[in-house]
């Protein structure tokens, strides 16, 4: 009963725009060209002449043409390209099937030579030949969102209750920020995620199967955070403030500065964020025993307390118009506080405890982690050669000291006698330099050669030392201490061929990468040494058929290595019966995907696709028996085959309300033999639905409400109970168009709640997580200097793989 209005608010408001929308549409066509010729990428806008607000956009393909469909109505045009200034056409009626716009012609700027002014919103959702673009700032419910909970909104992207990230139902996802890997592990990942805000972010790329371009450890696809850039000329920035609430008071802050002149280009930004989270969990189990099983009924309530500082300072120097030189400086420092209180109950049924463990604890970290970056890029001939440069080098400084407190009590609540008591210390120090050269030669305008190297070098330095509290006195426990050392080395090189015949495009890759680590535990005197190469074939076929009919097919090999926190073999208590644990025998896990698309007039799409993982590497819950105790760690299951579709399909449905939808199923099936003692088999069928609506309510007033369901599924040896969510946002741009307010509220319902069991059979457990996940927030975003847009540098890093690997909880 508690989902039963949100779900039928969301079948209400997937369903009753598609009737709305049965209206017959006006295919729109036409061509853009400057004195001389066609201007491909040129900026189509389409407005409603009797309001001027934005009803859709469109962009000029590489032959200078565009088309779109539309309700009959009256229109007119605005036409932008970099180095043009805009064109706005007359007023047409749109009332046949078809209308041709008069060919728009623009005229270089001559006061300012590659610049435009851009004025429009981009679209919520963008779909490329590989990749599924989705724009922040078109959703203002999107604003006062960390960047973990920013990922929450993306369609086919699902964070589950241990905040580990899946795409499309495959685990192991790679997370790069700016086209460049943060070589951290995936809990680290989520602390850097969790202490970046929504105002930093331009979009998120979702790319489901990447080419050999693509570093290869991404057997999950790939998601890259673009995070804001300045692209004007002149002085300029932005200053954005925003506060609001959960249950307690939260902050995010930004600025953004830039300064561009002809030679050069100077920028920087800063973010200061404060949090305070509460999260409560509930966990009941049932030790595996035939004869005397133990009942374990857990209560816990963890409230943290975090702030993060963010800062981004470079610069671009460009020596000639072709050949450009830049230096970058990126830092994230993220201390945390985090107080806990957990009640186990524990006897021979749920209902009679015989004993009652209590355990407050009490965890400070700080996280300190800084790149820095010197790169070049040269354009070397008019046939287009370029040349791309990028050195690397990263330190990630981090640790926490934890207390715990565990105390036994009778049933009636009076004390029995003290447990363990203990605290340890976790020191960790990790450095990574990495270069990488890129190369793009093209034979002729149809046919080209990408080529490049890659060599990374990363060092690990895990400290945990464990003490147990003995009459008062703190005495070092060697035998659950531990340092672990890990040197890993990454040496790649990739080759892709792109050729165009007719209206067909192929890329077929290869990817070579020889991986030589070795893991050293010092106090137990473990080693562990692996060397290895592998080869990571790619293929991409485009067929355009016309204007409104493109198809495409990609295949992909690709690896996951372990993350060097999970190899380590520490054993980290959370109370007395709860524990994590390293495995150092991991081994890399490998996938071959395919995909099969077909878009229609640019933005409607439909996806199959198919993903075999070996070896697949996935975090279980198990119980040991002897001790009574439930530990998580990290395990090589034998395989996770997943069978997709992913239909995405924008609405409009007035001149006011525009809808996004993107609907995923999947069928997945997981097999692991002696898991625990017990052979796993688990199969699911499971969809996940997403819908955005945006409503322009005046031309200074605009809104937006998302959707979001899934139902159950699998996640390794884990069920997953279905989940809903709703978010609502409201923006007000002001009239001299450089600021804008905008308020968002996220989790309406408060129906964000994980609710896992175990696919392993005499393996009992039952888990629900929840945190006060509803909360509202509203921000000020002010923007000055000069607005005008300057073709800028796509520049990424080398650090596009490793980052994701480090670690640790």
């Amino acid at each position: 009963m508690k989902l039963f209005l949100p779900a039928t608010f969301l079948l209400l408001l997937y369903f009753f725009p598609l009737c709305l929308s049965a209206q017959e549409s006006v295919k729109v066509s036409g061509t853009v060209r400057d004195a001389q010729q066609t201007l491909p990428a040129a900026t189509i806008l389409l407005y409603n002449a009797k309001d001027s607000v934005l009803v859709t956009t469109a962009m000029t393909n590489e032959d200078g043409k565009f088309n779109f469909t539309a309700k009959p109505g009256n229109y007119y045009i605005q036409s932008t390209s970099i180095g043009y200034s805009k064109v706005k056409t007359a007023s047409f009626q749109l009332t046949s099937s078809a209308f041709q716009v008069p060919v728009i012609t623009l005229k270089e700027n001559s006061k300012q030579l590659g610049e435009v002014n851009i004025t429009a919103a981009k679209p919520i959702l963008e779909r490329r030949a590989d990749k599924l673009i989705f724009n922040v700032d078109a959703t203002p419910s999107a604003t006062g969102l960390t960047a973990l909970e920013l990922l929450k909104k993306a369609p086919g992207v699902v964070v589950d209750y241990n905040e580990n990230i899946t795409l499309a139902g495959k685990a192991n996802v790679l997370v790069t920020i700016d086209g460049k890997q943060t070589y951290l592990s995936e809990t680290e990942v989520t602390n850097l995620l969790k202490s970046m805000a929504s105002s930093e972010i331009e979009s998120i790329e979702i790319l489901n199967n990447p080419g050999s371009r693509y570093e290869a450890n991404s057997t999950g696809g790939i998601i890259n955070i673009k995070t804001k850039k300045n692209k004007t000329e002149g002085f300029n920035g932005s200053l954005s403030l925003g506060g609001g609430f959960n249950k307690f008071v939260k902050s995010d802050n930004s600025v953004n500065l830039n300064y561009r002149k002809k030679d050069f280009n100077v920028f920087g930004s800063y973010g200061y964020s404060t949090r305070k989270y509460e999260e409560t969990l509930d966990l009941n189990r049932v030790t595996p025993s035939a004869t005397a099983p133990v009942y374990f009924r857990q209560h816990s309530r963890d409230t943290s307390t975090s702030t993060a500082q963010n800062f981004k300072i470079g610069s671009d120097f460009f020596l000639s118009p072709h050949h450009t030189i830049g230096f970058l400086v990126k830092g994230n420092i993220n201390p945390y506080h985090d107080y806990s209180y957990s009640q186990e109950n524990i006897g021979k049924s749920f209902e009679a405890p015989d004993s009652i463990l209590r355990t407050p604890s009490s965890t400070s970290a700080k996280r300190k982690n800084f790149t820095y970056n010197i790169n070049y890029k040269g354009i070397l001939d008019t046939a287009g050669q370029e040349l791309s440069i990028d050195a690397d080098y990263s330190t990630f400084n981090g640790g926490n000291n934890a207390n715990y407190l565990n105390r036994f009590y009778l049933p009636d609540g009076s004390f029995f006698k003290d447990g363990q008591i203990y605290r340890n210390s976790a020191p960790s120090n990790i450095n990574i330099k990495a270069i990488k050269v890129d190369y793009t030669l093209p034979f002729t305008k149809k046919f080209k050669l990408d080529a490049g190297v890659k060599i990374a070098d990363v060092k690990s330095d895990n400290n945990y030392i464990y003490e147990n509290n003995l009459a008062g006195n703190w005495i070092f426990d060697n035998t659950k201490s531990n340092q672990f050392l890990y040197d890993e080395q990454v040496d790649a090189a990739y080759t892709t061929l792109n050729l165009s015949v007719g209206k067909a495009n192929i890329q077929a890759g290869l990817r070579a990468e020889h991986t030589k680590s070795t893991g050293n535990s010092v106090t137990t005197n473990e080693l562990t040494e692996r060397d290895y190469t592998n080869l990571f074939p790619s293929l991409l076929v485009s067929q355009t058929f016309d204007a409104d009919h493109t198809m495409n097919f990609s295949y992909s090999r690709k690896i996951n290595r372990p993350n060097y926190q999970n190899l380590n073999p520490f054993v980290f208590y959370l109370d007395q019966y709860t524990y994590n644990q390293g495995n150092p025998n991991l081994k890399p896990e490998y996938a071959n995907s395919f995909e099969l698309s077909y878009l229609l007039k640019q933005k409607y799409s439909v996806s199959l696709g198919y993903t075999h993982t070996s070896d697949v590497i996935t975090q279980v819950l198990l119980q040991n028996a002897a001790t009574s105790s439930i530990f998580q760690t990290v395990l090589n299951l034998a395989s996770d085959d997943v069978a997709s579709i992913t239909i995405n399909f924008p609405v409009t449905l007035s001149s006011w309300w525009n809808m996004n939808n993107n609907i995923l199923a999947y069928y997945k099936q997981v097999q692991a033999p002696n898991l625990n003692g017990n052979d796993l088999n688990s199969k699911q069928f499971s969809t996940n639905l997403y819908s955005q609506n945006n409503f322009t309510l005046t031309k200074l007033i605009s809104a937006d409400a998302g959707l979001m369901f899934s139902s159950p599924q699998i996640d390794g040896a884990f069920k997953v109970k279905s989940m809903f969510n709703a978010d609502a946002g409201l923006r007000y741009n002001f009239p001299n168009k450089m600021g804008s307010l905008k308020l968002g509220v996220n989790d309406i319902f408060h129906s964000q709640k994980a609710r896992i069991s175990s696919s392993v059979a005499g393996n009992v457990y039952s888990l629900e997580q929840y945190g006060k996940s509803t909360s509202a927030m509203l921000t000020f975003t002010y923007r000055f200097g000069k607005m005008s847009v300057k073709s800028e540098r796509n520049r990424t890093t080398g650090l596009d793989d490793e980052q994701k690997r480090l670690g640790g909880k």
